[in-house]
């Protein structure tokens, strides 16, 4: 039998996605930094603030551009990359839907018509964000923010949304793949656009495709890798699992 590959535990993603996640809890917890400062989001809220009035919101600083500009240049090479190896909150959705997968806790299958007609929530929570912040100027979201509630050292700003939030994200990821980043996560929106364009992609040998569909059931943003000769969507994340769930090379 094949080595499952990229869809191990043990893979080079896993790694990625815990020295990722370490070195946010470290810089949070241990040397007290400013997680607004590392948000590549921060930097597409403040941008109109910033271009109009030359002020950044609330804590968020030049640093959040640099952050959302290496995010932008990563996806035209490597797609969405980022969602699958370095955002904290696809690390802690994808490990919990592994863990409960383990305790022999099914998925739930969303029909491709539903998931796709889902995926277009996230641009209206982008467009509701950005409205409203500009027109208040203030970060609007912030205190409900799942982001936020995991690395904001549970600050006086917090609300208890920002935990009911993260809170629901945890437990629907017990029962879906990734419901949060394939449906609601507004930067998401931010990057499909580009992500397209993204030169990396999986691409299925048809002649060697014995048709069994594992890619397909294996991708945790639901694409139908088994149906294309080139996954060019643009929510792929390179994520792999598809490569190491084929029995074939």
């Amino acid at each position: 039998a094949r080595p499952r590959g990229a869809a191990g535990w043990r893979s080079p993603r896993r790694l990625a996605q815990g020295a990722a996640l370490a070195l946010t809890v470290v810089g949070v917890f241990v040397v007290r930094g400013n997680a607004e400062r590392w948000c590549p989001f921060g930097g597409v809220e403040t941008a109109y603030a910033y271009l109009t009035e030359g002020n950044a919101l609330c804590s968020i600083g030049v640093a959040n551009f640099f952050v959302l500009g290496a995010v932008l240049l990563s996806l035209l090479l490597l797609r969405r990359a980022f969602c699958s190896h370095a955002c904290p909150i696809g690390t802690l959705s994808e490990w919990v839907r592994g863990g409960a997968r383990r305790l022999g806790i099914r998925g739930r299958t969303v029909p491709r018509t539903a998931d796709a007609a889902l995926s277009l929530l996230k641009y209206g929570v982008l467009a509701g964000v950005l409205v409203v912040t500009w027109r208040i100027g203030e970060l609007w979201l912030r205190g409900a923010c799942p982001a936020y509630a995991l690395l904001g050292r549970h600050g006086a700003d917090i609300t208890a949304w920002a935990y009911v939030s993260a809170g629901a994200i945890l437990l629907g990821s017990v029962f879906l793949s990734l419901p949060f980043c394939r449906w609601l996560c507004p930067f998401a929106a931010v990057m499909n656009p580009l992500s397209r364009l993204g030169l990396a992609r999986v691409g299925r040998d048809a002649g060697s495709c014995t048709g069994c569909g594992k890619c397909a059931r294996a991708c945790p943003m639901g694409i139908p890798v088994d149906a294309v000769a080139s996954v060019t969507h643009a929510r792929c994340t390179l994520c792999l699992d598809c490569v190491g769930a084929c029995r074939t090379r």
